[in-house]
């Protein structure tokens, strides 16, 4: 399992957020949404990164995080 970040340039609603299954909203700023959550492996990694392509959310940054 690996914790990623993905900052997308917008607002991320409720009905968006259902489908990006287990990541959170924590942070909006400018209108870009920051999302948190835990991926179990690469593929569900991709296909996270599809969600995102579906829903139309440009990606501006991803980082994976530390495990510590």
């Amino acid at each position: 399992m690996a914790r990623y970040e993905m900052t997308v340039d917008s607002a991320v609603g409720p009905l968006a957020l259902e489908a990006l299954e287990g990541f959170a909203v924590v942070d909006i700023v400018d209108g870009h949404s920051r999302l948190v959550g835990d991926v179990a492996d690469q593929a569900a990694f991709h296909g996270m990164l599809n969600r995102l392509q579906d829903l139309r959310l440009d990606i501006i940054d991803i980082h994976r995080l530390d495990d510590g």
